[in-house]
């Protein structure tokens, strides 16, 4: 029974390895880009392992139809990345405005792959400005669902703290020892906080989107079932920062066991009864494999990757804020990670140097707490700035002390973050 059980193993690995994929990082081969013609014009062709994605930082650098290509592809995730959907809030929340305009935003909306700049300050809307219809804004419009990507690491790190203010799990310090999905694996014995802290001693099972074993595939190959079962008797070594996938869907599907296999509705409650979503919210399954239906254990998997409306992260990101202010369950929950922060480090000189000299978002920020970034090297003392940081110029940055929240949307990052992203959490300026 072992000898078919792995050979179903081998055979599934083989049908996933001829899949397309997913994967985080730049085209380093990139003497021989092929060029295809289609509604937008000539197009870039970055090779199959970024198909669905944009690299990074590409090479060459793409013309609008590329962008314009891509932008398609991300607005149709939803449908070809099976999951589930939310409905929207039958009482959405809303939004006080006082809008002010800021030229260099409307620049960098005119000139690069940034689609969407959200500023809130002061319980108001300030900057709400989108790609004109010239550049991108013939594609998208308010509703548009926009890919989450590793935004969507900490929202599972928000419903994690829901799950514990709605009773289903003790806290942080829960040992996960209590689904069987981890038994004999490297996560058996560990606490929430090791997971969500990104040092779970995992670095040989897993990094980025990668999935080690018996061999590599990308997180999104393969249901958790199986990239568990492939990474059996790999022990856990030195807590280091190993900034992953998998541990992610890991605490995404703990979440899903704990609250009675009933995911779907949790999500749902969640996003509909807290947050208050105006438009519909889309998750996302394992490439073309459909998530399990409520009350169905042990079937399909989960990912945190999710799509959503511009306002809609905003909604998310205010509920935080708005948690933190009021100090209650869920406002002591992101303390206490805040307060578990953890300093990045790795006995890796090139990584090491990158946070050094802070020449990427997510290298902005020194510590990482509980699926966020934390510590924003420009900013001294102990001001409690969180951020969110996806693929391709996805960001989120919170600041809980003076209650200014900063939401990016784009097809990859060509924008200056630097100036329009950190510089507004700094000063309040551009």
């Amino acid at each position: 029974m072992l000898f078919v059980h792995r050979l179903k193993i081998a055979l599934f690995s083989l049908l996933m390895f001829g899949q397309s994929q997913i994967c985080a990082g730049a085209n380093w081969n990139n003497q021989d880009i092929k060029t295809t013609t289609n509604e937008f014009g000539e197009v870039y062709d970055y090779g199959k392992d970024f198909y669905y994605e944009l690299p990074e930082k590409p090479k060459p650098k793409p013309n609008d139809a590329t962008l314009k290509t891509y932008l398609k592809r991300y607005i149709n995730e939803p449908k070809t990345f099976f999951g589930f959907k939310v409905a929207p809030s039958n009482n959405p929340s809303d939004f006080r405005k006082e809008l002010r305009t800021e030229p260099y935003i409307t620049k960098q909306l005119e000139k690069t792959a940034l689609l969407s700049y959200l500023l809130y300050e002061d319980g108001k809307v300030v900057v709400d400005a989108l790609s004109p219809a010239e550049r991108f804004g013939n594609q998208l419009s308010n509703p548009t669902p926009l890919p989450s990507r590793s935004v969507g690491k900490t929202f599972t790190s928000y419903l994690l703290g829901h799950a514990i203010c709605s009773g289903f799990i003790d806290g942080v310090d829960q040992v996960v020892d209590d689904w069987p999905q981890v038994a004999n694996s490297l996560y058996h014995g560990q606490t929430l906080l090791d997971l969500i802290n990104m040092r779970a001693g995992d670095q040989k099972a897993a990094f980025s989107n990668r999935v080690y074993g018996p061999r590599e595939r990308g997180v999104r190959h393969a249901p958790l079932n199986i990239h568990m079962y492939s990474i059996k008797g790999i022990q856990k070594e030195q807590r280091i920062y190993n900034y992953n996938d998998l541990v992610v869907n890991t605490v995404t599907n703990y979440i899903r066991f704990k609250v009675g296999y009933n995911y779907q509705a949790f999500v749902s409650d969640f996003l509909r009864n807290k947050i208050g979503i105006e438009h519909p919210v889309y998750f996302m399954a394992v490439d073309r494999y459909r998530v399990a239906e409520d009350g169905k254990p042990g079937v399909g998997a989960y990912i945190s990757n999710f799509s959503a409306s511009r306002y809609d992260y905003l909604r998310i990101a205010r509920e935080m804020l708005n948690d933190w202010q009021s100090d209650n369950c869920h406002g002591q929950y992101l303390k206490r990670v805040y307060a578990e922060r953890v300093r990045k480090s790795r006995p890796d000189q090139r990584f090491m140097q990158d946070l050094r000299e802070h020449n990427w978002p997510n290298h902005s920020y020194e510590s990482y707490a509980g699926f966020f970034h934390t510590d924003l090297y420009s900013i001294s003392g102990e001001r409690p700035v969180m951020a969110m940081d996806g693929y391709g110029g996805q960001m989120i940055v919170i600041d809980f002390e003076k209650g200014r929240i900063v939401v990016t949307n784009a097809i990859y990052n060509n924008f200056n973050w630097k100036r329009i992203v950190l510089g507004m959490i700094e000063d309040g300026k551009i």
